[in-house]
């Protein structure tokens, strides 16, 4: 049974009624309204939560939105400029005029659902694809000589579900495909197995993590750990996989080996004004420095440090973090972990040997750090802090001391920055400029030495996004994604990866893609943090 839709029943069977469709039209009946949850579990859930409070798009339910039932209906025949919103007549008749109402008045008329997601129903929604998994073959099928060259770009679709949902893999010496898996919902991200290369594990926005063969590019596996959710970690044995939710707000923990469920949290705490909420998972990284999971909890502003050394796995919590916490990143030896607090505009700096903040450091407006970066450069190790900025605001790149937590410099940069990228035999810091205004199709190059912009690149092709900049293994290469918002109705492209030469800054080489997003190397399963020197692990 499909889970948002069994939610979403539910809800229809405690209403009455649903607000007004359209003005003067008569209330739909029950089984109207239980199409209308049908229509957005299969349409709309994947961006705006299946609880229709905001995921990646915003809220859509009665209390969360300022829109009529006509504007929601103009908002779907003519989709969002700009934005990942595909116009619905473009969808060949799969969403007619009926539907869009029925839709309408759910939005308009219903408040936000709460569905439920609980480790029985994680563990019966597992698939396996190959039951024996010794069949496999012994060595790398597609023509790659090292699997760290391996570079993975999350592929939205047009609709961010199948068939256009995918994770295509290149070589990054060659730049060409190698293969790629289909993924029921928009992928978000992909994280490695520390310690055997030929696995992978994805995370797709409607909460199914893919354990992925990297040897046959084939998934074998898949769970659904949470309803809504991006965060992803293997930890440092390679035993356990982790996954955080919005939707149900909670963390799973999963046997990397099966993906059987062994453990779930629910993410809730005392804010920094004492008052108990329940928490998106934000936030969430496995460190060599110990065999520990460390999760953000969103609204709460905790950080959790969960022990993988102790059968129960006991929770260490950390509070009055930051207000409204979001992604971080690793100090390069693990036992730190930066973690970036949107309303307080700052960073915190946490030592995870004593369990507590050591420094906030202010970081611009509503920092936004990606993955990291972390840079040695003129004999100090630097952290470097993108900012989203969403509020009016002067942009910057803060880069501090990962020793003394000091800023070293504010860069400038010409608009809000979210993914910034590094490699220790690159010379440049990459970040990409996001937003909606007119530099958002631009990346900016940072030189490591001199900590000034010294190149701003126009991506080609792209209408507004280009984003998710990422080295190859080598340093060689830097691959970035640019999109065009996913509305292909007026003949622009859904998107295209543009290649470009790590030190000449030239484009080498662009492949259109259907909504790329974000890209990763096969190199992160061996380095702690983006942009230092990675270890090599004992692999089994």
């Amino acid at each position: 049974m499909d889970t948002t839709s069994r939610a979403m029943r539910r809800i229809a069977q405690g209403s009455a009624a649903v607000a007004l469709a359209l003005a003067g039209s008569v209330a739909p009946a029950a089984d109207d309204l239980t199409r209308a949850e049908r229509l957005f579990a299969r349409h709309c859930a994947v961006c705006h939560g299946v609880d229709r409070g905001g995921y990646i798009g915003p809220a859509l339910h009665r209390d969360g939105t300022r829109l009529s039932a006509a504007q929601v209906v103009a908002r779907m025949r003519a989709g969002a400029a700009n934005t990942l919103m595909p116009s619905h007549p473009t969808w060949g008749g799969t969403l007619g005029s009926r539907d869009r109402e029925l839709l309408a008045a759910l939005i308009t008329g219903q408040p936000k659902s709460a569905p439920t997601w609980t480790i029985d129903d994680v563990r019966r929604s597992l698939v396996v694809q190959v039951a024996d998994e010794s069949t496999l073959p012994a060595r790398p099928t597609s023509r790659i000589g090292d699997v760290d060259d391996l570079m993975a770009v999350m592929v939205r679709g047009r609709h961010a579900a199948a068939p256009g949902a995918r994770v295509v893999f290149f070589d990054a010496r060659t730049h060409d495909k190698v293969g790629e898996v289909r993924t029921d919902w928009a992928p978000h991200l992909m994280d490695f197995h520390p310690r055997q290369p030929r696995w992978a594990y994805v995370r797709d926005d409607m909460g199914w993590v893919y354990k992925v063969d990297l040897y046959t590019l084939k998934a074998v596996r898949k769970v659904r750990a949470g309803l809504n959710g991006a965060s992803l970690a293997v930890s440092r044995d390679g035993r356990y996989v982790a996954a955080g939710s919005y939707v149900p707000h909670a963390l799973v923990i999963l046997d990397a080996e099966s993906l059987e469920p062994v453990k779930l949290f629910e993410l809730r705490g005392s804010d920094p004004d004492g008052r108990q909420v329940e928490s998106d998972a934000g936030m969430l990284v496995a460190t060599p420095y110990a065999d520990v999971f460390v999760v953000a909890l969103e609204q709460a502003g905790q950080v959790w440090v969960v022990d993988l050394a102790r059968g129960d796995f006991p929770v260490t919590a950390i509070e009055k973090v930051g207000r409204h916490l979001h992604d971080g990143f690793l100090s390069p030896d693990g036992r730190q972990v930066v973690v970036a607090s949107y309303d307080d505009d700052v960073v915190a700096v946490i030592d995870l040997a004593e369990r507590r903040v050591v420094r906030g450091i202010e970081a611009g407006c509503q920092p936004h750090v990606g993955s990291g970066a972390v840079v040695r450069s003129r004999g100090r190790m630097l952290g470097a802090v993108t900012n989203i900025g969403a509020r009016p605001c002067a942009h910057e790149v803060t880069v501090f001391d990962m020793e003394r937590h000091e800023v070293v410099k504010r860069i400038p940069v010409i608009g809000p920055t979210e993914s910034p990228a590094a490699h220790p035999k690159a010379p440049y810091i990459v970040v990409d400029i996001v937003g909606t205004g007119p530099n958002a199709d631009k990346i900016q190059f940072i030189d490591k030495q001199t900590l000034e912009v010294v190149r701003t690149v126009t991506v080609p092709g792209t209408f507004g996004h280009s984003h998710f900049p990422e080295y190859t293994a080598s340093g060689d290469h830097l691959y970035v994604s640019s999109r065009a918002g996913g509305d292909t109705s007026l003949g622009r492209e859904a998107g295209r990866l543009a290649i470009y030469d790590s030190r000449s800054l030239t484009l080498v080489k662009t492949v259109p893609l259907e909504v790329p997003a974000g890209v990763f190397s096969h190199l992160r399963s061996r380095a702690v943090a983006v942009g230092v020197e990675p270890q090599a692990p004992p692999r089994k």
